[in-house]
């Protein structure tokens, strides 16, 4: 598949890399045991609950949906996270191998699948008290939809990387 180039891939790699601290440092919070957070960090999660009334992140603990879905996003999208960073991060590639394009794909669709319930928790809960609230909320998190949900589609519709063998059998 042809590299990202320019802009998108500039937004891609701010993405993948504030993920990193993201998922890292806030929802690691969800699952990790507190003890392992410096306290400003536990601060800076209690401050976004706080915050946005995040009806997820602030009773994470109880949630066993929503913990397996941490889970996930620290045991199989992390690690996605640093390798869309390796490659997003040379710019001069003309190409990226077949391995990543179908790694995007795997993530694109496992992010929005996961990012629907998330939503729909918010429009659904009566622990979030006004439409604004809901509306700030869903603003908060629709980028982890939008984004993952547009390289799953740019990635699924793009042209796979023609091997040197492939070539040569066609």
């Amino acid at each position: 598949m042809e590299a990202f180039t320019g802009t998108t891939r500039l937004i891609l790699l701010g993405f993948f890399a504030s993920h990193i601290i993201f998922t890292i440092c806030l929802d690691g919070q969800a699952v990790i045991p507190l003890s392992f957070f410096p306290q400003f960090l536990i601060d800076l999660g209690e401050f976004e609950v706080a915050t946005f009334n995040d009806p997820l992140m602030g009773n994470a603990r109880n949630l066993l949906w929503f913990q397996s879905f941490v889970v996930l996003e620290l045991c199989f999208q992390l690690p996605f996270f640093c390798v869309a960073v390796y490659y997003l991060s040379q710019s001069d590639r003309s190409t990226y191998p077949d391995g990543f394009r179908s790694a995007c794909i795997a993530y694109g669709a496992h992010t929005s699948t996961t990012l629907v319930p998330i939503l729909t928790s918010f429009w659904a809960s009566e622990h979030v008290a006004s439409f604004t609230e809901r509306v700030l909320l869903t603003s908060l998190y629709f980028p982890y939809l939008a984004i993952p949900l547009w390289l799953l589609w740019t990635t699924a519709t793009a042209t796979p990387t023609q091997t040197n063998s492939s070539k040569k059998s066609q």
